[in-house]
């Protein structure tokens, strides 16, 4: 199938701390497809973290290949990893991580300046642009502790959206929001996915956002599973 942006085959993920061998992944056979958005539940401890960190490139397998558009990336070395992450994914933490004395829009900006290759002014317009869709249009030279949990939280997705990604994989993104704000992110992702075709892995506890997704998987033992929506 041409249209699979992300697959896994026999993706283990083996702890050894203090002489004990701790198995977090068994085995995980995965299938992602481009304009899929699609949520990961599971337990607390289950492996969904663990997971997300593999095949966004931030942590290596103990065993198994994790393909992106095709590309076994399992081998390569960590520049080819860090290169194809900052060309190819976007990551949402539950912690937006944003840089306290940068304003929003210079936030967004530098995945940008990092990857190189366009012009301050093309960086800008996309950042403002990004900026404008998560609708904080007012909000571009606000430093984060002048924002709120929510309107921090839409700054990095649109950091996350800068360098056009294939995937973004978010960790619990709306876990520190409340009630309101929750919403409105969930209410983003899913828009950014129909409208922009915008592929989305979401590791979540939000039942609202899952109830959202084309697709939902539950983590269980290390093993992944693929459930009715």
């Amino acid at each position: 199938m041409s249209n699979i942006i992300l697959q896994t085959k026999a993706l283990s993920r083996v702890f050894e701390e203090t002489g004990e061998r701790l198995a977090i992944l068994n085995g995980v056979d995965f299938t992602l497809c481009a304009g899929d958005f699609a949520v990961l539940t599971g337990a607390s401890g289950s492996g969904k973290s663990t997971f997300l960190n593999l095949i966004g490139l931030l942590d290596t397998p103990t065993s198994g290949e994790i393909y992106f558009n095709g590309k076994n990336l399992s081998k390569v070395s960590a520049e080819e990893k860090d290169d194809y992450h900052r060309r190819h994914i976007g990551f949402v933490f539950q912690f937006h991580h944003l840089l306290s004395e940068f304003t929003s829009l210079e936030n967004v900006c530098v995945p940008a300046r990092i990857l190189g290759g366009k012009s301050q002014t093309e960086i800008k317009e996309r950042a403002i642009y990004l900026l404008e869709t998560v609708g904080l249009k007012d909000r571009l030279n606000h430093l984060p502790r002048e924002l709120s949990g929510g309107e921090r939280q839409r700054v990095a997705v649109a950091r996350a959206l800068m360098n056009h990604p294939d995937i973004i994989l978010a960790d619990e993104p709306s876990g520190n929001l409340d009630e309101k704000n929750a919403e409105m992110l969930n209410e983003l992702f899913s828009r950014l996915n129909r409208e922009f075709e915008q592929t989305f892995l979401i590791v979540t506890h939000d039942e609202r956002l899952a109830r959202c997704a084309t697709k939902r998987f539950s983590m269980t033992h290390g093993q992944i599973t693929e459930m009715q929506v």
